[in-house]
């Protein structure tokens, strides 16, 4: 995983992975979100055909309607403030033909006075009676106590036993008695019929939703009109049925080639089913769960979007600020400071990675001061290494000589050097490693070492070089070689035995005239480098100086010092400074001249780079006769 996203911005990543984290929350989210409104949908039809049930139990309360029916009578009909007298009441022809005109809802209708006896009644059976006589009738003595209302279930009659009787009790306003309701159990049922075919025929539930009401048996007794005659006369699903009283089973079935959400509920007698079509109820699902997903995905979408330009602007743009200011630094600059913020945290990193670049710069320091000591040392070793005073032989009156050496860094690759082997022959050297800085003058050194103990041993020239450069050839983890030129110069004779080894021509600078010279280019055959073969070969080569000739040697820091346009100084430049300033500056002193002379070089080298860096080694030697 890691590899993944190594070559990717933060931002790019937590895009990334915010995305697939969105894309797998949506997707579970809509799963569970789709079940639970499903489900939510279910309970809501349960709901719905429960809710039709308990409506339908509440209209078929036949008990409630007779009992309101009585009350109803007593307040407008027999004892209400605006109505004729109770009195009226007080005779049994009028109560029988009440009892005609009212039969759906009454059987008997009698007068209780203050003792408890009927007094009047539609049932000449019950003139007389005391209501004490019979369990059925005596709790309605209550009505004599203060009671205003009460009511009994069906008993057997209090006259004939062969039959059940309901009784309803209302007390007077004046508590002299009370009028005693009685209805018998053909015209209970038969009211509760009604009730019931009332409450189901005209009830659709939805649009083609049903109410069915069947007996213990399963034979329907009433269902919404519109399902009638798919129904017929028995109710064949069977299983949607609860089994104890009172309990309401909520289940998916096939009723009359509709799924529907059925909700059943057994009552005592009988049972009320509630079916409504799953098609119907479902009807707005689609377009639900569809809603349902867009809006969910926007909410979402709206959350990991701000979520997203939050982590954005206190994590992403402090990272993406750190990271430009780290590159600042990483290229060099350490006086950029890192300025996070927006969270402890960051305040901490941004604290911590400029304590570090401050330490980093104490140690930078610390350890270019280090290496500054040690170049200004090996200067100095480098230095000392090389011939230092002149004039370096101010007794002997037949030469003048003047050498200098200006390094391209702290510690260069070049070298100069001279001694006398002997009183009459003076040794000269110059050369340059292939290279600069410590290594090359470490290279230098070892060099320079070998040349002057194999000429001071008193040997040939040419096989002093070759002696050298096995020795360099046999050390190569330096990778290096050196361009040299070695001349013994014969006091006596002026005659130089040298060998040149790769390195630069010598301009031998003769009088002309007066205040003139003429110098020219040693033309000479240029053997092989020291340290670059082991078996090359090395040949001797000779050159006569005249008394007031001069030899100057040079390496290619001098002929190849670049101007900032980019020219080389070069060897005709160099002819024609010697030429035109050399011959008027006297025959003096040899070694005021030789180093008047090698001054004049390098001020004129110095000038032509001016303003651009010296880009090597600038070594120069300076021999008069």
């Amino acid at each position: 995983m890691k590899n993944n996203f190594k070559d990717h911005k933060l931002s790019t990543i937590l895009r990334r992975g915010l995305n697939i984290i969105m894309l797998m929350a949506f997707v579970a989210a809509s799963v569970v979100g789709l079940w639970l409104q499903n489900s939510y949908q279910r309970q809501q039809a349960f709901s719905v055909t429960g809710d039709y049930i308990a409506h339908y139990m509440d209209k078929i309360d036949v008990e409630f309607t007779i009992n309101d029916y009585v009350d109803q009578w007593m307040n407008y009909a027999i004892d209400g403030e605006d109505t004729q007298p109770k009195e009226n009441y007080f005779d049994n022809d009028h109560l029988k033909r009440l009892v005609i005109g009212n039969q759906d809802y009454l059987s008997e209708l009698s007068v209780v006075d203050k003792n408890g006896i009927v007094a009047y009644s539609s049932n000449p059976e019950l003139l007389g009676f005391d209501i004490r006589d019979s369990e059925h009738t005596r709790p309605f003595l209550a009505l004599l106590e203060g009671e205003e209302a009460y009511a009994d279930p069906l008993y057997p009659s209090p006259y004939n036993d062969s039959f059940t009787m309901a009784y309803l009790g209302r007390t007077f306003r004046d508590k002299s008695g009370f009028m005693l309701f009685g209805i018998n159990e053909d015209a209970y049922n038969t009211r509760n019929l009604e009730e019931i075919d009332i409450a189901t025929v005209d009830v659709k539930i939805g649009i083609t939703g049903f109410l069915i009401n069947c007996d213990l048996n399963k034979k329907i007794t009433a269902i919404t009109a519109t399902m009638a005659e798919a129904a017929g006369e028995d109710f064949a699903a069977t299983e949607v049925l609860p089994e104890n009283e009172g309990e309401i089973k909520e289940s998916v079935a096939e009723l009359y080639g509709k799924k529907c959400y059925v909700t059943a509920k057994r009552e005592h007698d009988f049972y009320v089913i509630a079916a409504y079509p799953v098609d119907e109820a479902d009807q707005f699902k689609l377009q639900n769960n569809i809603l349902f997903v867009v809006l969910y995905f926007m909410i979402l979408a709206s959350f990991f979007i701000a979520f997203f330009l939050l982590l954005k602007k206190l994590v992403i743009k402090e990272i993406e600020s750190t990271h430009v200011s780290l590159k600042k630094i990483t290229d060099g600059d350490l006086d950029e400071k890192v300025d996070a913020g927006g969270s402890l945290e960051f305040e901490e990193l941004s604290q911590g990675i400029n304590e570090t670049v401050d330490k980093l710069k104490d140690m930078i320091k610390a350890e270019e001061q280090r290496v500054r000591d040690e170049l200004e040392n090996a200067r100095n070793i480098q230095i000392s290494a090389v011939p230092g005073n002149f004039p370096p032989y101010p007794e002997d009156e037949r030469f003048g000589l003047f050498a200098s050496m200006n390094t391209a860094e702290a510690v260069g690759g070049d070298f100069y050097d001279f001694f006398m082997t002997d009183e009459n022959t003076l040794v000269m050297v110059m050369a340059d490693v292939s290279g600069k800085g410590m290594p090359a003058a470490l290279y230098m050194m070892r060099a320079k070492t070998l040349i002057r103990t194999y000429a001071e041993e008193g040997l040939p020239v040419e096989e002093v070089a070759a002696l050298a450069n096995q020795k360099l050839c046999e050390d190569r983890s330096a990778e290096m070689f050196v361009t040299a030129w070695i001349g013994f110069l014969d006091l006596k004779t002026g005659v130089i035995s040298y060998v040149h080894a790769g390195h630069t021509f010598p301009v031998i600078v003769s009088p002309k005239g007066a205040e003139s010279v003429d110098a020219v280019f040693v033309k000479q055959k240029i053997n092989m480098v020291l340290g670059g073969l082991k078996k090359a070969k090395y040949v001797r080569q000779e050159i006569t100086l005249k008394p007031g000739d001069s030899i100057f040697l040079y390496t290619d820091g001098v002929t190849e010092a670049k101007a900032v346009s980019g020219d080389m100084y070069g060897e005709d430049r160099l002819l024609t400074l010697i030429k035109e300033k050399t011959g008027t500056m006297g025959a003096g002193d040899r070694n005021e001249f030789c180093r008047a002379a090698c001054g004049m070089v390098y001020e004129d080298v110095s000038a032509f780079y001016s303003g651009a860096e010296q880009y090597d080694d600038i070594t120069m030697m300076w021999v008069r006769l």
